[in-house]
Order: structure tokens, then C-alpha cells, then sequence
């Protein structure tokens, strides 16, 4: 993968189209690739778009996430909006009924709570003051977006 990288790159191109480009690596390779990545698109003009099911690399160095399940897109934003806004409600069923459904994006049932994924972490915060709010890492919002139930 790093050869083709090499390649790739030797071509002097403003746009990289990669799909799972760090797929198979160990941890320490990975990284390096995805500092190649970075040092890429440090220049205004280039981009990069990349498939990949490994989240924390798109932690890493996406400035946009798209979800697609299934041929269809699920949402696109940006990464910032999903790390610092996006968050997860941990409710007990009675806190769950007095939601406002236009707070929620979707939720999923657990044993002894209701999962709740909201976009606006604070105001949340600001609105249910006896319901747990947790962050949420991006690979855990698209699987409440993929499993649970959407409203």
C-alpha cells in the first residue's frame, strides 16, 4: 500500500481517491500513512477522498464525513460538527418518554437504558439536566444511526 501511495503521489496529483488505503496495516504503518495523508492535503488545492470503515483514521484526518449503508447516504457533515456536537442521552425509560422527539436523532434500547443520539451536545446538556449526556466517537453514531431507530 505504501508503494502505491508512492506512486500515486509521484504523479503530482491535486486529488487522491483511496478506498480502505489503510486497511490490513498494523497500527504503526497506519499512522505513518495517515501522516502522509495530512502532510498531502496541508496544500490548499489537494483533497482527498477516502472509503474507509476504519473510524479512527477518519478521526484523524477527515475534514467531511459522509455515512453510506447500503448504497444510500445516511448524512454527511463535518468531522469537527460530529466530535464536539454529536452526543449520546443515557435514559431511563420515563426520562426517554419526556424527550422531545425533535431533539433526537435516533435511539436504541439497552437493557436497563435508552440510547439517545442528539446533535447539539450542549443544548442537551442545557435542556435534560437529570439525564447522562456521554460524547460520542464516530464509529458509535453511525452504528445508532444504522441500528437504532430513527425519529
Amino acid at each position: 500500500m505504501k508503494l502505491a501511495i508512492a506512486v500515486a503521489l509521484s504523479h503530482h496529483p491535486q486529488l487522491l481517491i483511496l478506498d480502505e488505503a489503510t486497511s490490513g496495516l498494523d497500527p504503526i504503518v497506519r499512522d505513518e500513512m495517515l501522516d502522509i495523508f495530512l502532510d498531502f492535503i496541508q496544500k490548499e488545492n489537494h483533497s482527498i477522498l477516502l472509503s474507509s470503515h476504519i473510524t479512527s483514521d477518519l478521526e484523524k484526518v477527515a475534514d467531511y464525513i459522509t455515512f453510506i449503508h447500503n448504497g444510500k447516504f445516511i448524512m454527511t457533515t463535518s468531522k469537527n460538527d460530529l466530535v464536539y456536537n454529536y452526543a449520546v442521552m443515557r435514559c431511563k425509560e420515563s426520562q426517554f418518554l419526556a424527550l422531545d422527539p425533535n431533539d433526537m436523532l435516533a435511539y436504541r434500547k439497552r437493557d436497563f437504558q435508552i440510547d439517545v443520539l442528539v446533535s447539539d451536545w450542549k443544548g442537551a446538556q442545557r435542556k435534560y439536566k437529570d439525564v447522562v449526556i456521554d460524547h460520542i466517537w464516530v464509529d458509535e453514531i453511525f452504528l445508532m444511526l444504522v441500528k437504532g431507530e430513527r425519529v
